[in-house]
C-alpha cells in the first residue's frame, strides 16, 4: 500500500517539475567526485550541441556554433579571453586589447606588453606592434628561410630577394672584394692603344658587361661598382704616366730653349 500511494505521489509531481527548466546547485559533479574549488567538476567527455558561452560577459548573436568567449570591453590588459597554462610555469593567452577592437595572440603573462601578434578591425596584422598601420607591420628583424619575393608570384632561380617595383632606401651596403689589385705591382695595366682598340672591336670598355648581357642577365651593382672602381684606378695610373711624359716633355722644351 505505501508503494501505490509513493508511485501515486510521484505521478502527480511530475507536472509540477516540468514546470522548471532550470537547476540550481552550488556544486556538481559528473562522472567524478566533487572539488569544492571548482563549481562544475567533469570527469569525461564533454559535449555541447549549441554554442557554449564562457567569460563575464554574454552574447546571444548567433556567430556560429562553438565556443564564445566573452568579455566586458575594458577587461583590463592584464587578463586575457582565453588563456593556455604551461605546467603552472608560463602563461599564453589571446583575445581583444582593452577596450579596442585589436585582437592578439601573445606568448606572456598578461596582454599588456608590446610584443606577439596583433589584427585590427581592418585586417591589417602587426608583429611586435600593437596598432599596426600596414597591411604586415613588423617590428623587429624579419627572416626568410628559402627566400622573399614582393609583388611577384613566386621567386626567380638564383634569387632570395625578388621584388617587381622600385625599391628606395637611404643606404646601400655590399660586401665583396674590391679592385686595388690595380695599383698591385705585378697587374698589367693595358696600354691606351689597347683600349683603343677593344672599344672599336666590342663597343664596350674592357672587362665591362655589355648591354646586351645586362638586358639578359640583369645588373650585378656590387659587382659593377668593382669594375667602375677598377676603370678609375686604371685612369688615374694613366694620368700620372701622362703627367710624367709632360713634365719630361717640358723639360726638354726648356732644355731647347735654354741653348
Amino acid at each position: 500500500m505505501k508503494k501505490i500511494l509513493l508511485c501515486l505521489f510521484m505521478a502527480g509531481s511530475l507536472p509540477a517539475l516540468a514546470q522548471y527548466d532550470t537547476i540550481s546547485v552550488g556544486y556538481l559533479g559528473v562522472g567524478t567526485y566533487v572539488n569544492k574549488t571548482f563549481n562544475l567538476n567533469v570527469g569525461g567527455k564533454s559535449r555541447f550541441a549549441n554554442p557554449a558561452h564562457f567569460g563575464e560577459s554574454f552574447d546571444d548573436t548567433p556567430y556560429g556554433y562553438g565556443i564564445q568567449v566573452a568579455r566586458p570591453a575594458n577587461q583590463g590588459d592584464t587578463r586575457f579571453h582565453l588563456s593556455f597554462v604551461r605546467a603552472g610555469q608560463w602563461v599564453a593567452g589571446m583575445g581583444f586589447l582593452q577596450s579596442s577592437n585589436t585582437f592578439a595572440i601573445q606568448n606572456y603573462g598578461n596582454n599588456s606588453v608590446s610584443t606577439g601578434i596583433f589584427i585590427t578591425s581592418a585586417s591589417n596584422v602587426g608583429i611586435n606592434n600593437r596598432t599596426p598601420a600596414t597591411a604586415l607591420d613588423v617590428n623587429g628583424t624579419l627572416r626568410a628561410e628559402t627566400g622573399m619575393v614582393v609583388n611577384m608570384a613566386s621567386l626567380p632561380t638564383g634569387y632570395t630577394l625578388a621584388v617587381n617595383g622600385t625599391i628606395g632606401g637611404t643606404k646601400l651596403k655590399v660586401t665583396q672584394s674590391w679592385a686595388d689589385y690595380v695599383f698591385a705591382p705585378g697587374y698589367k695595366l693595358p696600354s691606351l692603344a689597347e683600349v683603343e682598340a677593344h672599344i672599336k672591336e666590342n663597343h664596350k670598355l674592357p672587362d665591362i658587361p655589355s648591354e646586351k648581357q645586362i638586358a639578359a642577365e640583369g645588373l650585378d651593382v656590387g659587382e659593377m661598382q668593382k669594375l667602375q672602381m677598377q676603370k678609375i684606378e686604371e685612369l688615374t695610373l694613366y694620368i700620372i704616366d701622362l703627367k710624367k711624359q709632360l713634365e719630361a716633355q717640358q723639360k726638354e722644351i726648356e732644355a731647347l730653349k735654354a741653348k
